[in-house]
């Protein structure tokens, strides 16, 4: 092939890669995390139970159901909030505990893991 310019040819074609992974760095670095929840913490907090859900997401908000297993209480639903922490006076017992994390802008984008707890509750006596 005669009259291609082979070095213009390659300046054109990387500045078109360039500017490619340009707009895909914008577009990865812009997107929303997608949801999840990484853990819940629970341990006992100087005889309140402590509950620290700990989520990946964009401005998300919290909620907590607790479950005694034993069936002596009812069960606690605590409502969205925007702390990812609970403190909770409840007595002594074994619980499940179930924490929820949700989009903040997207209410049906919604998830949830569920922990077991002998709580022995350290009153500090």
């Amino acid at each position: 092939m005669t009259g291609v310019d082979w070095e213009k040819a390659y300046r054109d074609l990387e500045s078109h890669i360039g500017q490619i992974m340009e707009e895909t760095s914008a577009l990865v670095n812009n997107a929303s995390p997608k949801l999840r929840i990484n853990d819940v913490h629970v341990r006992d907090a100087g005889g309140t139970l402590e509950v620290i859900i700990d989520a990946t997401g964009n401005r998300m908000t919290y909620a907590v159901y607790v479950t005694d297993r034993k069936g002596r209480m009812e069960t606690l639903k605590l409502p969205y909030q925007l702390s990812n922490t609970f403190n909770l006076d409840v007595p002594k017992g074994r619980y499940t505990v179930q924490g929820f994390a949700r989009q903040h802008e997207n209410d049906l984008d919604i998830v949830s893991e569920k922990v077991s707890i002998n709580f022995k509750k350290d009153d500090g006596s």
